[in-house]
C-alpha cells in the first residue's frame, strides 16, 4: 500500500477501526484515531499505551474490523 493510500484510511470520519498486515506476517490493530502517517513511519499506541511504530512500506493490506 502507499502512503496516500494509508493517509486516505486513517483520515475516514466517522474514524473506523483497523487492522494493518505486515509483509513479515504481523498484525498490528488500530482501534484509535490518534494515528501518525509519516513518509518513513507509522505511529500509534495500543491499549497499554505502548508506541507501535511501522514502516509504511512494510503494509501491504489493511483490513476492517467486522468484515
Amino acid at each position: 500500500m502507499t502512503v496516500q493510500e494509508i493517509r486516505q484510511i486513517v483520515k475516514q470520519r466517522p474514524f473506523k477501526p483497523f487492522i494493518f498486515h505486515l509483509d513479515n506476517g504481523e498484525r498490528y490493530p488500530i482501534k484509535y484515531p490518534e494515528i501518525i502517517v509519516g513518509n518513513e513511519l507509522i505511529m500509534s499506541v495500543d491499549d497499554k499505551g505502548k508506541a507501535i511504530l511501522i514502516a509504511p512500506e512494510a503494509v501491504k493490506s489493511i483490513e476492517f474490523y467486522g468484515r
